[in-house]
């Protein structure tokens, strides 16, 4: 009995020290550079848009629905936040991918609420590249270079998400 207590002791040691070996030469590994994203989506407008002519400034995504009760609430913050990069020239462009099937209910949302930026509808090839939305609203802030740099999963409010965005708007 006792030295199946040893046995297991040892063999958990060995498990930790090889977990953080590999922990350690993960780290240090060099892995391939993510690539920017890119992909065309047609806006409330019935116009192509296409995300690499966006290059050279920060872009947030928001993936978002008109049923979405968080989606509908952070709206305003997401249009002052855009009308304040704007009016300081900031290198900043929110986009929003509305998940509905419905694109007339988009449209009047759009409107209604007086959007200040561009609203796409969402595709299948578009949404894999952002990778896994958990839970409505999901923003994924891009670099300048179009790489996927930050998600935030949820509502936020306007100092927040300004917050998160200043180490990207230097």
């Amino acid at each position: 009995m006792k030295t199946r207590s040893i046995a297991l002791v040892v063999m958990l040691a060995l498990i930790a020290i090889g977990a953080s070996l590999f922990a350690y030469q993960s780290a240090d590994a060099k892995g391939p550079k993510p690539k920017p994203i890119d992909f065309t989506l047609t806006n409330t407008d019935d116009k192509k848009v296409k995300l690499a002519d966006y290059r050279g400034k920060v872009v947030v995504i928001d993936v978002w629905a008109t049923w979405c009760g968080y989606c509908v609430r952070e709206t305003p913050d997401l249009i002052a936040v855009q009308e304040e990069a704007t009016k300081n020239k900031q290198k900043l462009q929110l986009i929003g991918i509305s998940v509905d099937e419905d694109k007339e209910a988009v449209k009047e949302f759009v409107e209604k609420h007086g959007v200040n930026y561009p609203i796409l509808y969402a595709e299948k090839d578009a949404m894999k590249q952002l990778g896994e939305v958990y839970g409505y609203p999901t923003k994924f802030i891009l670099n300048e270079k179009g790489v996927i740099v930050d998600t935030i999963v949820g509502a936020v409010d306007k100092a927040t998400l300004k917050k998160r965005l200043a180490k990207y708007l230097k």
